[in-house]
């Protein structure tokens, strides 16, 4: 659609030509990201970073025969782990964070080479406005909040930025794609993406979707081929596999576990990022009062017309933002307002004289919204560049790539003391689990924290390696009772089948059934971590409690027990707990 007050864009020369100078940056780019993925980095643990294991458990059990959605319970989309999982088999030695990051490059790579063909019609600016911000998201392994004031990777929140990509993208192909061939091509591939991605992701572009359509930027053509197409690739996927209505069945699963009042997410989500949204909203406000000027204007009002009048930059940004906001509120962690960026491009491309004497205002407010994230994430990476070479190392070769993490020595030391505390005040750790509230209300995104829970896993799984060869026995499966559990990828075996990858007993485990109470009885090697005991891993104990009842519980290392069938042949070397 051809715009007339704000339709006008600066002009460079060179037509496409600045294509193969982007195409060779994006090669490179590629290039580097293959790169980075074959060296042995060794890297910072950071908040939450137990998030990451998750993919390691998926990965263990697809090596095992076991697939997303129709053998066990994911947090997100399939695609999430059918992507990491193809990844790994590219790049078995990569490290966690940016196997996990990069994963979904097979998809948005080619999508960001398509995009930056149609947009290269506006330009240079558009061409490197576009790719330069994807590079930058997608190469920094790193969330726009910060939850720890020491350097350490973002291993949470990795979906959430999957999504946030996907999400800008899509913004991308609306505001940027004319081809609607391409265009149906592109936003086909991205809404199958989105579905089976992060499905919140999908319901949070949809208003800029709704407004494409209403202004003409997604034909209607457009909009009826790409909803043809993806019904009937998700018809022909569920005739062969099962897998849409069953992941349906758990997204309904999900929400009913995830109820409550939307009001305060909201709340929530605008406070932790105040800085970005509220400079965002005074910018629409001055970009609409620039609008209703134009539109006192008899010749422009019957010009542009009413689809004209939304067809506006502050418009395209204020609505940008809000789908941005409505991800976070189900989310904790991510890059949530990158779709904004093609918006606010947008508006960068046009003369400065169109905004008269507002224009220095516009590009102050403008600043204010996009510096805040993007110096977030090059602060973190910086810090990380930094520090990270006089960090301390884990020891544990036998976690594999899981192993490859380190922390400051201060978060090392703290983790060693704390470990004997935990050890030898076992009772006094339950006590506090019993009353429902956690040693720290910040555990989870302490350093100490993560680096002693790998620490210990790896300790875990040596000593069930030397328990298998003294006995000459074998497990056949394996579950953890913890929010993680890579252990199906570093023993590698199967998983207990049915139950949740990433158990949060506060949000993302429905009560379990008949068959997964039964899939956990039959579970050869069930680990209780206790390092420390708390409110999260008591839940769990409890929600799988009917099918442990039988169990016989044994110390296998000072903070890991194992719970066994009673005639499980371990227990002719092992000590039962209480004897």
């Amino acid at each position: 659609m051809a715009d007339i007050y704000y339709g006008a864009y600066r002009q460079d020369a060179g037509g496409r030509h600045p294509l193969y100078v982007a195409y060779a940056v994006l090669l490179v780019f590629l290039a580097v990201a293959a790169l980075i993925q074959v060296l042995p980095l060794v890297l910072p643990v950071g908040p939450m970073y137990w998030d990451i294991l998750l993919y390691y458990d998926a990965i263990g059990r697809m090596n095992a025969g076991q697939w997303p959605i129709s053998d066990f319970q994911v947090p997100v989309g399939p695609m999430e782990y059918w992507f990491v999982w193809l990844n790994y088999h590219l790049f078995p030695n990569a490290h966690p964070v940016f196997l996990t990051q990069l994963e979904w490059l097979p998809v948005t790579a080619p999508v960001m080479a398509a995009i930056i063909w149609d947009a290269s019609q506006r330009g240079r600016m558009a061409v490197w406005g576009l790719l330069g911000a994807w590079i930058v998201y997608t190469a920094l392994p790193f969330n726009d909040m910060i939850y720890n004031n020491f350097a350490g990777t973002d291993g949470y929140g990795i979906y959430n930025r999957h999504g946030s990509h996907l999400m800008f993208l899509t913004a991308a192909t609306v505001l940027f794609v004319r081809g609607r061939a391409l265009q149906a091509v592109l936003l086909t591939v991205l809404m199958l993406s989105l579905a089976f991605c992060k499905i919140t992701a999908f319901a949070a572009v949809g208003p800029l979707l709704i407004l494409g359509l209403v202004t003409r930027r997604i034909h209607p053509y457009v909009a009826l081929s790409v909803g043809l197409v993806c019904i009937g690739l998700t018809g022909i996927l569920q005739l062969a596999t099962g897998i849409v209505s069953a992941y349906i069945f758990d997204i309904l699963a999900l929400a009913s576990e995830n109820t409550g009042t939307l009001l305060p997410r909201f709340l929530t989500a605008i406070s932790l990022r105040f800085d970005i949204l509220f400079p965002g909203a005074l910018l629409c406000l001055v970009l609409f009062w620039r609008e209703v000027l134009s539109f006192r204007r008899p010749r422009d009002r019957e010009q542009r017309g009413i689809v004209g009048f939304f067809d506006a930059d502050w418009m395209w940004i204020g609505l940008s933002l809000f789908c941005g906001l409505v991800f976070e509120t189900q989310n904790t962690g991510g890059q949530p307002y990158f779709i904004a960026w093609p918006a606010i491009l947008r508006m960068l491309l046009r003369p400065a004289d169109v905004f008269g004497r507002a224009r220095f205002l516009i590009y102050v407010l403008t600043a204010f919204v996009v510096v805040p994230a993007v110096s977030t994430l090059a602060h973190k990476a910086a810090r990380v560049a930094a520090l990270a070479p006089e960090y301390v190392a884990l020891d544990q070769p036998v976690l594999g790539p899981i192993g490859r993490v380190s922390a400051k020595d201060v978060y090392v030391e703290q983790a060693q003391r704390m470990r004997s505390f935990y050890v030898n005040n076992r009772e006094e750790m339950e006590e506090i689990a019993e009353t429902g509230a956690l040693p720290s209300f910040r555990l989870f995104v302490e350093h100490d924290y993560q680096y002693l829970l790998i620490q210990e896993m790896g300790e875990a799984a040596q000593a069930i390696e030397k328990l298998e060869a003294r006995t000459g026995e074998h497990f056949r499966s394996v579950l953890n009772l913890d929010f993680a559990n890579p252990f199906p990828f570093i023993l590698k075996r199967p998983g207990t089948p049915r139950v949740t990858i990433g158990a949060d007993p506060s949000r993302s485990i429905p009560t379990p059934d008949e068959a997964t109470l039964l899939a956990v009885a039959d579970t050869d090697l069930i680990l209780a971590p206790k390092c420390p005991f708390h409110r999260a891993r008591l839940e769990l104990m409890e929600i799988y409690r009917p099918a442990l009842a039988d169990r016989v519980e044994a110390e296998i290392t000072p903070c890991y027990d194992v719970l066994l069938k009673p005639d499980s042949p371990f227990l002719r070397v092992l000590t039962p707990a209480g004897q």
